[in-house]
């Protein structure tokens, strides 16, 4: 089996910054009609397009006439001969993410399994996951409990907000290292009000997005702990991995990170330095799968749990899935249900309206488990590598 053509979907939905959502896809095709799936994990932020250019490239000088089921061999390749494979950032290694997530897909296809199955198998039937993107706009205590109480009634068990993220006058604008004191209570007192609302039996995940100092990290994290949160999420940056040691020694709340930190090489001293309880690899930009599933290993012998970072399109979501049910150290999974844009159309059949309960039951289908709508992703624009006479 030969690649023949590689395809990136640009489904780039705007630039307003609270709608400012660009996910890209890959379609690897081979000679034998089987093709792949992947997703880059920079649909939010700046750097799609970067991304989607690295793919490109990635595509014309390694790709073209490669063996599919020769993944390890593509991603050493990546790693090797690119010289910034080692050592590069999140443009480099998600586009190494998305094509990785194709090849797997490629070969789940091809042998007629699950990619799970090529991990080891399934040990879960069916995965917990969490809500998020549920808290735009909101702003006062009682309005993140009222919206809270909707997550709840539409049958999750769990959701993850960040507290801060929101200035006391409803601006969406991240505070500063020192956050204004004033900022910082009402953020607290957010917390507080959706932990009175959803009760005791409900989890709640706090993400700071990496904001605050260190110090400050540490002072309102201690306020939290009242209201029992699951885990908290880059309370500081992950830049300086002492930093974050020291607020999970001071802060009796697991501590979670990993959505910004790329290959088994970058988790490594957070792993040695007892820095994180819960490691958070995102499929589109730690490496792919091939990548996730040795940090996740890693992970088991220090007895850490891995969350699968999933802030994208419906590929994404897929991909972490797949993993999910082949490691015995996962323990949730991120699930976005309330994008207001129509992502979900990127697959004929999305995976993320079909949980029940906080929990998704693992599909048995071929490969990743979705199929890429070919009608839809027409609409955008598109770079295609090869696949001419």
């Amino acid at each position: 089996m030969k690649i023949t053509k590689v395809t990136v979907y640009d489904v780039d939905y705007g630039r307003d910054f609270h709608t400012f959502w660009n996910p890209v896809v890959v379609r690897i095709d081979t000679d034998q009609g089987i093709y792949g799936a992947g997703e880059l994990g920079l649909a939010y932020g700046t750097g799609a397009k970067g991304g989607i250019h690295m793919i490109r490239t990635l595509a014309e000088s390694f790709l073209l006439g490669a063996d599919p089921m020769r993944i390890e061999l593509i991603w050493e390749t990546f790693f090797r001969r690119t010289f910034w494979g080692q050592g590069g950032g999140p443009i480099i290694y998600g586009a190494m993410s998305a094509i990785d997530e194709a090849l797997w897909d490629i070969k789940g296809k091809a042998l007629g399994v699950p990619v799970f199955e090529l991990l080891g198998g399934k040990i879960h039937d069916e995965i917990r996951v969490y809500a998020n993107g549920w808290y735009t706009g909101l702003n006062a205590p009682e309005e993140y409990a009222e919206a809270a109480l909707k997550v709840v009634a539409d049958g999750y068990d769990a959701m993850k907000f960040d507290p801060f993220g929101t200035t006391p006058d409803g601006q969406w604008i991240y505070p500063r290292r020192h956050i204004e004191r004033d900022w910082a209570v009402l953020a607290v007192k957010r917390v507080e009000a959706v932990r009175d609302a959803v009760g005791p039996d409900v989890d709640i995940l706090l993400d700071l997005h990496g904001n605050l100092g260190t110090t400050d990290a540490i002072t309102y994290g201690r306020m939290l702990e009242a209201s029992r949160p699951f885990f908290y999420e880059e309370p500081v940056d992950p830049m300086n991995v002492e930093c974050m040691k020291k607020v999970s020694g001071n802060v009796k709340i697991p501590m979670a990170a990993g959505e910004r930190l790329y290959t088994r090489y970058q988790f490594r001293p957070y792993l040695e330095k007892h820095a994180l309880d819960i490691l958070q690899p995102d499929m589109g930009l730690c490496g792919g799968i091939t990548e996730a599933r040795k940090i996740a290993s890693y992970a088991e012998a220090y007895n850490l749990h891995v969350q699968p970072h999933n802030c994208g399109g419906p590929v994404s979501t897929a991909a972490g899935v797949q993993l999910d049910a082949a490691i015995p150290n996962f323990i949730i999974m991120e699930w976005f249900p309330y994008w207001t844009d129509d992502r979900y159309q990127i697959v004929t059949d999305a995976l993320e309206p079909q949980q029940r309960n906080s929990r998704y039951k693992v599909p048995d289908k071929p490969g990743l488990g979705v199929e890429l709508n070919d009608d839809y992703l027409a609409r955008f624009d598109q770079i295609v590598v090869g696949g001419r006479p």
